[in-house]
């Protein structure tokens, strides 16, 4: 299979007619080795069936090896570009690394030489003038991961246009997240719509020397979840003076059918942070989240209050982000989902978005507070930071998680990340992630034990 894809690739270049050829092509790749050590992260010193996490490799328990690798090639014209990279996301061992194999029936047998390694991300774009632009493809794309990322941040495939005028940029996208047919059982009949979920954006960012305000727009059309969304909001972000200010607020409203019954839809999630931007070596910041849950939980309730983005981006965004902390992956003893740094798992009504669908509609909601420190010197970079997480409404977790009642303290998250950069072509490093669960935890699962995530990052790129 190695041979196939490398051959298929050295084909498609020799094929290209030699007016491309005469355009500039470059190629680039990356390797991410990541050990990953993991300890009681179920919160429990015995072993359970929550005692693990799950990243773009799959599940994993007690001790992984997470390996990324991906190449690409990207190049254009005067009015025109390209850019595709193929990836395999998979764990380490012999089957994924030398043989393949068969990933519908073996996830640990699927890495670079199975049917995981294809094209991840691809866009082709045509510049009609320098101001606007069309494209096409499932590139990562986002609406807000300058701030909080709690709207949306993907790779779902999309048709875009974007363009500019003075200090305005500008980017519309139809965004097809699902598209799927189902079959009525008894009359075999196709229904092209039952399981679909197409998303419409508008983002519009205002450069005012340095700082950037960008309204948004985006209309949710969740078929698969029988809601239609409209979210409205804003980021700003930019330096003023020697402070980093980034700022988010999205409302959420619109409507979604459970059954019989009609709900409508009314939520909000706000982001803020400042970087103090002392010097180089030493930046502190802090921040926090509010996302709103559900605060009426009467049986004639009508409003769905939990607010679901279309799909957290926050592992990614820039103050709180780290691509190995743990919050960010789906952890089962804390219903966070991948990526995100939300409970917006728990719940009893099914939702209107979030990563694969998986949000709930009167969810609690969350709160979260922090503070970090972060800088370089000369080759050497770090980041610390903790993270105190609370339940916004914590008597809509209770009723989900069948309990009486429960505390809205989640617990404590503390980050510290180490790198070393060799040169521009490779980087040692180290993320320890230490999360201290608060009385919530213990009241759900019934145990307290401080989970640990070790993660060492060998990282290379050309």
């Amino acid at each position: 299979m190695k041979k196939v894809i490398i051959g298929l690739m050295a084909l498609s270049i020799a094929l290209l007619p030699a007016g491309l050829m005469a355009e500039e092509v470059e190629f680039f790749g990356s390797l991410k080795t990541y050990p990953t050590f993991m300890s009681n992260v179920d919160f429990n010193d015995d072993d359970t069936s929550m005692d693990k996490i799950l990243d773009e490799n799959g599940f994993m328990a007690d001790h992984a090896v997470r390996n990324e690798v991906r190449i690409g090639m990207k190049g254009g014209g005067d009015n025109w570009d390209f850019m595709v990279i193929l990836e395999s996301d998979f764990t380490l061992n012999k089957p994924n690394g030398d043989r393949g194999g068969n990933p519908s029936t073996d996830p640990m047998d699927a890495g670079m030489t199975g049917e995981d390694f294809g094209v991840e991300k691809v866009n082709f774009g045509y510049s009609f003038c320098p101001s606007f632009k069309i494209n096409t493809g499932w590139n990562t794309k986002a609406l807000d991961i300058h701030s909080g990322g709690i709207l949306y941040g993907d790779d779902h495939p999309y048709i875009g246009l974007a363009g500019s005028a003075g200090p305005m940029k500008w980017e519309a996208l139809y965004l097809i997240i699902f598209d799927e047919i189902s079959t009525d059982k008894n009359s075999g009949i196709l229904d092209g719509e039952e399981l679909d979920w197409r998303v419409y954006t508008f983002r519009a960012g205002f450069d005012l020397g340095g700082f950037t305000i960008a309204p948004m727009y985006a209309f949710s059309d969740n078929d698969a979840r029988n809601a239609e969304v409209h979210y409205a909001g804003l980021e700003a972000y930019g330096k003023l003076g020697f402070i980093t200010p980034r700022l988010e607020f999205i409302y959420a409203m619109g409507d979604k059918d459970i059954g019989d019954q009609e709900f409508d839809i009314n939520a909000w999630g706000a982001y803020a942070s400042v970087d103090l931007n002392i010097s180089k070596a030493f930046t502190p910041y802090f921040g926090g989240y509010y996302l709103t849950g559900d605060d009426d939980l009467s049986a004639d309730d009508d409003e769905l209050g939990a607010f679901n983005g279309i799909s957290n981006i926050s592992r990614y965004t820039p103050a709180f982000g780290i691509e190995n902390a743990f919050i960010y992956r789906y952890v089962p003893g804390l219903s966070t989902h991948l990526y995100s740094n939300n409970f917006a798992m728990i719940g009893t009504k099914s939702g209107y978005g979030g990563i694969s669908n998986s949000s709930m509609g009167d969810g609690p909601g969350m709160i979260m507070g922090g503070v970090g420190v972060k800088g370089s010197v000369g080759n050497f970079a770090y980041q610390l930071q903790g993270m105190h997480f609370m339940f916004a409404e914590e008597d809509a977790a209770a009723a989900a998680l069948g309990l009486d009642e429960i505390d809205d303290e989640v617990g404590t998250e503390v980050d510290l990340r180490l790198t070393y950069n060799f040169n521009q072509h490779f980087s040692l490093g180290n993320t320890c992630a230490v999360f201290l669960p608060g009385d919530a935890i213990e009241e759900r699962l019934g145990t307290d034990d401080t989970a640990i995530l070790n993660t060492i990052e060998l990282v290379w790129k050309f």
